[in-house]
């Protein structure tokens, strides 16, 4: 025996809480992120017209200040450990592409040394680090 008729029910979900949520977990997340910065090491690139933006998920950046210093990543490196170091950030992968940033005014022969160590570790792949030099009217 029925004595209600059929009674349509509405359920309606609120999605408020949803976004509220998603959207503090997306502040979280932005906030709790490490950015890497390319380096705190101040160089000055040389320019260059070409512009070609190359994008490795792993590489290994060597840099070279203006006073002939060579760095590896953040740290600093002597002549006599560069090559070991290059090797235990390259992880023994001689297909890793290696990035040169040399500052401008750094003398030619240690970027030489750079690049013929490397050679010896058998890394072909080596990018040289510049910044576009927009006075060229393109």
């Amino acid at each position: 025996m029925r004595l209600r008729g059929k009674r349509k029910i509405d359920y309606m979900v609120d999605i408020t809480p949803l976004v509220d949520v998603v959207f503090l977990m997306l502040i979280f997340f932005m906030v709790s992120t490490s950015f890497s910065v390319a380096t705190s090491l101040k160089l000055e690139l040389p320019a260059s017209k070409s512009h070609e933006q190359v994008t490795e998920t792993e590489e290994v950046v060597v840099s070279i200040s203006a006073d002939g210093q060579f760095y590896v990543g953040e740290e600093k490196v002597a002549d006599e450990d560069l090559r070991k170091r290059v090797l235990n950030a390259s992880k023994g992968n001689p297909n890793i592409r290696v990035v040169l940033r040399a500052d401008g005014d750094a003398a030619h022969k240690r970027v030489v040394f750079v690049l013929d160590t490397l050679r010896q570790l058998g890394i072909g792949k080596v990018a040289i680090a510049t910044i576009q030099d927009l006075e060229s009217g393109q």
